[in-house]
């Protein structure tokens, strides 16, 4: 696939990217980089001190504008596992899964390139009432992390159908904030548990 073309303003965010760029020079071994799923979880550095994490999710971002800004800020952290959250953003900016795919990939490989044997740990895409109509994307992205942690041994997946849907196929409305879109605490609960114990086998490896 060649150069995608931005569908979005790549400074949308600049004041959030600045406060970002503003935490460089503290240790940090875990660097959370996404959307608003993590930038709205603004617990993520107190839950994850001991980890040494950085949260540096910002706005409702795209994975186009994660690796454009990857060199100015996420570079210099130099993080030695990355916890990975996109693909919310990407359908309703008009990226197709196929593009997304590509930006997952070129994003990631920057970070391979530059740091060795770091790890990726990435959490699904969430499926929404608010964005139902996306649902296809959601899926077909997640199937192919699946298959991407299941060949490469640099890269895990973490789940989160279950926290979206119950075994009927509704949603689980008391895990979304109101807005029927974004994760609640109760979600972001689940998520830590998981996150942790993902890091704690990456730690002892």
């Amino acid at each position: 696939m060649g150069a995608i073309e931005h569908r979005v303003d790549m400074f949308r965010y600049e004041p959030e990217l600045q406060a970002i760029i503003a935490k460089q020079g503290r240790e940090c071994d875990v660097l959370f980089y996404g959307s608003s799923t993590f930038g709205i979880w603004k617990q993520i550095e107190e839950i994850f001190k001991d980890y040494k994490a950085i949260n540096a999710g910002f706005g409702g971002s795209t994975s186009d504008e994660a690796l454009f800004h990857y060199e100015r800020v996420a570079k210099p952290f130099a993080p030695k596992i990355v916890v990975w959250y996109y693909g919310d953003n990407e359908p309703v900016c008009s990226y197709t899964a196929e593009e997304s795919k590509a930006l997952f990939l070129a994003t990631w490989e920057k970070f391979r390139k530059d740091f060795p044997g770091i790890r990726i740990v990435s959490i699904a895409t969430k499926t929404s009432f608010a964005r139902d109509g996306y649902k296809d994307y959601v899926r077909e992205m997640n199937d192919w992390q699946r298959a991407q942690a299941e060949k490469f041994d640099w890269l895990t997946f973490i789940e989160t159908a279950d926290l979206c849907k119950n075994e009927k196929g509704e949603y689980i409305f008391e895990n979304y904030l109101d807005d029927k879109l974004h994760f609640g605490p109760k979600a972001y609960a689940v998520i830590e548990k998981r996150v942790k114990a993902v890091l704690d086998s990456l730690c002892a490896s």
